[in-house]
């Protein structure tokens, strides 16, 4: 008997990185899953190495009707949302004085606008089904502890941590036995992060940087960021909610 037996979860940015990882745990656990992202081939491609049970959404996080088109096509293709993990994202490495505005903006409107229209969508889905549910935001460290590079990042991910315990409040007082925790990554490496490392002068000591900032040494694995996701979409942490689990090697304790 796996740990989501039959539970329907639709996975956000699931086409690459950590998202595969994430959906590829939940089939393990006996999940359905919902591969949501922008690129239909790429999402085509993870639905199709994952097997029957996972099957590829259209979705693009910044648009409310795109969130509500693909909840409902969840709910077309296994009856039910069980599980929303928030996990798409973008960032662009950039200080104060070289942030845009529109930097800012779209990199807000897509991480924390995007949780919000995904936890507010998913939420009247779950409500009107009436049993045990669960929300889990992928945000990042940098929530907690972030750096002069990651202004515009830094701040979606705060802001996305502080409207998960929102929600998780919400959701308590209304009396819905719906839950909502954030897990914090540390540095996984991700097409993002590549990106990230390929833009910098000195691709090796940006890539040592990032290293030496996990006091166990290295880089953390999808695998083990999934894992942590797996526990709150469970019923294991069924008297669990407003909270967050770091999965980062020590990074935010240094």
């Amino acid at each position: 008997m796996g740990r989501l037996t039959d539970k329907v979860v639709l996975v956000t940015g699931a086409t690459s990185g950590i998202g595969v990882d994430i959906a590829q745990r939940c089939i393990e656990e006996g999940a359905f899953v919902g591969v949501a992202g922008r690129s239909a081939e790429r999402g085509e491609a993870v639905a199709e190495k994952l097997g029957e049970r996972a099957h590829f959404i259209a979705l693009d996080v910044v648009s409310e009707n795109s969130w509500q088109e693909a909840i409902d096509r969840v709910v077309d293709c296994f009856g039910r949302l069980d599980v929303l993990v928030n996990n798409a994202g973008v960032m662009t490495p950039c200080d104060v004085e070289n942030t845009s505005l529109d930097l800012f903006q779209h990199t807000m409107s897509t991480n924390a606008g995007g949780l919000f229209l995904g936890c507010k969508l998913a939420l009247a889905q779950m409500k009107e089904q009436g049993t045990p549910a669960s929300l889990v935001n992928v945000l990042s460290t940098t929530a907690l502890k972030t750096s002069a590079w990651t202004l515009a990042y830094g701040a979606s991910k705060a802001a996305s941590l502080s409207m998960t315990k929102s929600i998780a409040l919400h959701c308590a007082e209304m009396g819905y036995d719906i839950r909502c925790n954030a897990v914090l990554p540390g540095v996984v490496m991700t097409p993002m992060v590549e990106g990230v490392l390929n833009a910098a002068p000195d691709r090796e000591a940006a890539l040592a940087n990032l290293t030496e900032s996990h006091p166990i040494g290295r880089l953390i694995e999808g695998r083990e960021v999934a894992n942590a996701v797996l526990y709150y979409a469970s019923s294991e942490s069924s008297g669990v909610t407003g909270s967050h689990f770091s999965v980062d090697g020590g990074q935010t304790a240094a």
